[in-house]
């Protein structure tokens, strides 16, 4: 079954991040990576260009386009692995060892509807 891991951060904290943390949390994505092509896993995923180059298309009677996010928040999706894991502890196990977690990010674990 595949899995989506969407990488969520507060893009503004970057900012008080040093360059050599900077270099340190980019080493553990590069690593994280690796691991999960390693393993087989790993589908496709990229990062995200940052929210500020974001367009909303929302519609309802009409078609609008809006800058920005989708949400009112201050963690924003930076990023995302697909993976395709056997079961879904497999999934949450790779969900768990993302590194966004080192600068007070989090991540959301979503299987792929599968028609």
């Amino acid at each position: 079954m595949r899995y989506m891991i969407l990488i969520y951060s507060n893009e503004a904290g970057w900012a008080d991040v040093s360059p050599e943390r900077s270099g340190e949390i980019m080493g553990a994505y590069n690593a994280y990576t690796d691991k999960l092509r390693d393993s087989g896993a790993l589908v496709s995923g990229d990062e995200l260009n940052v929210v500020a180059t974001a367009k909303s298309v929302r519609g309802m009677g009409g078609t609008q386009v809006v800058d920005g996010p989708f949400v009112d928040t201050k963690e924003s999706l930076g990023g995302y692995y697909l993976i395709e894991c056997a079961t879904e502890a497999e999934a949450l196990s790779w969900a768990k060892q993302a590194p966004t977690m080192m600068h007070g990010g989090g991540v959301e674990l979503r299987p792929i509807m599968v028609r």
